[in-house]
């Protein structure tokens, strides 16, 4: 369940100061926080010399904010990311209901969480799936700042404000629907389930019963692998597993895995791990 009321935090400098200090408190920390419910007013300016970047995410209603004079809504479910020194403005459309999400962030890493954050170039407002646990996470974050202006409660809050952020940049796993009306999902399910074996890229299609053109461009798309080399992932992850708890023969596990041979199990086993088998199992 939401606020009722405006939440509003900021970070007092002394404390600032001494996150900039401390050697695990200096990589990311929140400068201003906010909650804006539906039925409160707002009308915010960001002055040119803030030093901090900014993320506005809306979650119902519709928001708006305005650069270089180009007036920009955000509408439910977006958020939008603004570089360190921008000046903007903030405020929301009369609306029955709305929602909107306001933090100013810095430290060592700030810059390189907003460019991973940032996933359009052009700085257009992005898209996220409505997640509760971000919301609880956003409110824990808020709960523990307002306690007190201690660094234990400023520590925790910036651990968990790693976690929200991350909400924003959700794979293709995170998104997708359960059930079998998913192809990827389908297909994972099928490989897992096939470990033993050396399926190719056809008989994987023939199983998720689409063609194996589309099943490689649907793969290579969203997670950016093919579906054989996330096939050979998931094979060298177990045979990691039994190799950390059994004491299987490696030339077993090789063929349990459905590899034909020794050699081509260890050849793939260290292109992904960096490692040979039998390295691996005694440096475990």
């Amino acid at each position: 369940m939401e606020a009722t009321a405006q939440t509003h935090w900021v970070l007092p400098a002394r404390l600032r100061s001494k996150l900039d200090d401390h050697p695990i408190g200096k990589n990311l920390y929140i400068t201003e926080i906010a909650f804006y419910p539906e039925q409160s007013t707002l009308e915010k300016e960001v002055m040119k010399n803030n030093p901090d970047h900014v993320l506005i995410y809306c979650v119902s209603g519709i928001g708006w904010y305005k650069v270089n004079n180009k007036k920009l809504s955000l509408k439910a479910n977006h958020f939008a990311l603004l570089p360190r020194k921008t000046y903007f403005q903030l405020g929301v459309e009369p609306s029955d209901q709305w929602s909107l999400y306001f933090v100013k962030f810095n430290g060592a890493i700030g810059e390189a969480m907003y460019t991973y954050l940032l996933r359009d170039k052009n700085n257009k407002n992005q898209t996220t799936p409505p997640l509760v646990g971000r919301i609880a996470q956003f409110q824990d974050i808020m709960h523990h700042l307002d306690l007190m202006d201690n660094m234990e409660n400023l520590l925790y809050a910036n651990f968990r404000f790693y976690s929200f952020l991350g909400t924003f940049r959700l794979t293709v796993f995170n998104y997708m629907k359960k059930g079998v009306d998913n192809i990827i999902e389908r297909c994972i399910l099928i490989m897992k389930q096939h470990l033993h074996k050396n399926l190719t890229l056809d008989e994987l299609a023939k199983e998720a019963c689409v063609s194996a053109s589309y099943l490689s461009a649907l793969f290579r798309q969203k997670t950016h692998y093919s579906p054989i080399q996330l096939f050979t992932s998931l094979k060298i992850q177990r045979a990691s597993q039994m190799l950390r708890s059994t004491k299987t023969p490696i030339k077993q596990i090789a063929e349990e895995m459905g590899y034909t041979d020794q050699y081509s199990f260890s050849r793939s086993f260290k292109q992904i791990m960096g490692t040979s088998p039998k390295q691996f199992r005694e440096n475990k």
